[in-house]
């Protein structure tokens, strides 16, 4: 074992002995794996462990390969990221005229979400697939949440609509789409769960309620879009591959994934830029029931730092990714682990 992963591991163990939580910790570098290590259980009940070919909830961590999708209708001309959505979705017609899918693809469209009110959210939530095109002409009757490009505000509902759109311009499910044209493409396994698939190898999710750990069910087929794949540590280091050799993408269109709406915002299309120690870092993460997922891409060093946990409490996320940086750059570990970062998502 090298002396990075030795340090990844003393302090890695402690941490996930201290919190309780379980998942797949991978770093690579250059596409070589300097540290790889599942822990705990895929399913505790049963005791099953981790593999390679286990299948978590990626959440939010779904938004760059919707966007790469979308961004490929519009390399091909099927599409205009500069117009009104409403031109390829009829319930949308209604939004503010102003507003464009390239405002969605940078959260700074204003849009109302569905988690506007509880109540909405709750009708949201408890639907089903059928009845998102009715909910989303419902929506458009609320009133915008600010001037389409003066803010940045991360929605749901900016990525649910441009999978709307994919699935009327190209006359295909979504689900269907993304695994010819982006997951295949990429050499993924990942799929869609729009109905809450049983897949061999799918991870159990879990929650802490009154100090127990307790299974839950991760229903995913409201965030059309916006947070429905299901797939593996491997299929999240495609993402990497896809950025670093610009695959499916010509250059010119990665630029415009890769670059923030303005000087003063992070959002490039489906991910985030930021200057991270002094680096730039691509990232996007995700979170709800169940699960907690982290992709983070240096692309300076070609460092690349995968979590994948089915443990949903506090943010391991943060110091984990700490810990590996301080690690890599030969900063100090601290000796005993930090406390958790209470973020959610």
């Amino acid at each position: 074992m090298s002396e990075f992963a030795a340090k990844i591991d003393r302090f890695s163990l402690k941490y996930f002995e201290k919190y309780g939580n379980s998942g797949i910790l991978r770093v690579t570098s250059k596409d070589v794996t300097l540290y790889e290590r599942y822990f705990g259980y895929a399913n505790r009940e049963s005791q099953v462990p981790f593999c390679k070919d286990s299948m978590f909830a990626f959440y939010s961590l779904s938004k760059p390969f919707l966007a790469i999708g979308l961004m490929k209708l519009y390399e091909d001309g099927l599409i205009n990221i500069d117009k009104h959505p409403g031109d390829y979705v009829q319930e949308a017609k209604g939004f503010d005229e102003r507003v464009t899918i390239r405002h969605m693809l940078h959260h700074v469209s204003g849009l109302p979400d569905f988690t506007l009110t509880a109540n909405f959210a709750q009708k949201y939530e408890s639907g089903n697939p059928e009845q998102l095109r009715d909910q989303l002409l419902e929506l458009t009757s609320y009133p915008m949440v600010f001037e389409p490009g003066t803010k940045t505000m991360y929605a749901n509902i900016n990525m649910i609509l441009c999978a709307l759109i994919i699935e009327n311009v190209t006359g295909m499910p979504y689900d269907m789409y993304m695994k010819e044209t982006v997951f295949f493409t990429l050499g993924m396994s990942a799929c869609i769960d729009k109905y809450d698939l049983t897949l061999p190898c799918r991870v159990t999710g879990y929650e802490r309620c009154n100090d127990k750990i307790i299974p839950v069910r991760s229903c995913l087929n409201w965030m059309h879009g916006a947070g429905d794949v299901v797939g593996t540590v491997d299929d999240v280091y495609c993402l990497n591959k896809a950025i670093k050799h610009r695959l499916l993408l010509a250059e010119e269109t990665w630029n415009e994934i890769l670059h923030p709406w303005s000087d003063k915002d992070t959002y490039g299309m489906g991910c985030r830029i930021t200057q991270w120690h002094g680096k730039t870092r691509i990232t996007h993460n995700g979170g709800h029931v169940g699960f907690r997922t982290l992709h983070i891409q240096l692309p300076e060093d070609d460092l690349d730092i995968i979590y994948m946990s089915n443990a949903a409490w506090g943010d391991a996320r943060t110091d984990l990714a700490e810990a590996v940086y301080s690690a890599f750059y030969g900063e100090d570990l601290p000796v005993e682990s930090m406390e958790m970062d209470k973020g959610y998502i």
